[in-house]
């Protein structure tokens, strides 16, 4: 037999740790945590928040979301501008209502946003329809045949 003794349960698990420390060791993580997505979160759209007002002043109900930017952060790609609205009804046919939403989100998004700041202009209609899967409407724009129709107007002006 070996002539070693067993080891306690302190020599096997390690110094112990009260359960006040614990506690506050998780209520730490929590609060930096959240700290930190709701940082991330309003420096992101924070630069949108008066488009987004007006989307919902002119929408109501439509719980817009409106985003800018680059893809990645990477420089070679076009700067867009999404909004994103939920419909009441399916937005796929050529209803004139969304004809004239989506026509209404240009002016607003050129007033409020300065459209030519972006290469391209997105927007997506969702209606959620009771117990069945998201229906969407996706319409790209590039901002640059928008300026040449006459649709929006040039900002250095």
């Amino acid at each position: 037999m070996s002539s070693q003794k067993p080891l306690s349960d302190r020599e096997v698990l390690g110094p112990e740790l009260s359960g006040r420390w614990a506690i506050l060791a998780v209520t730490a993580i929590g609060v930096t945590a959240i700290s930190v997505l709701w940082f991330y979160t309003d420096a992101h759209t924070r630069p949108f928040l008066a488009l987004r007002d007006a989307i919902h002043a002119e929408f109501p109900g439509s719980a817009p979301q409106v985003e800018g930017g680059r893809r990645k952060m990477h420089r070679d790609t076009p700067r867009i501008l999404r909004i994103t609205l939920r419909v009441s009804e399916d937005p796929r046919g050529d209803s004139s209502r969304f004809t004239e939403m989506i026509d209404r989100l240009i002016e607003l998004a050129d007033g409020k946003q300065g459209l030519t700041n972006y290469d391209v202009f997105d927007v997506y209609l969702v209606w959620y329809p009771p117990e069945h899967q998201a229906v969407t409407r996706h319409e790209t724009m590039l901002v640059s045949r928008l300026l040449d129709a006459g649709r929006i107007r040039s900002h250095s002006d």
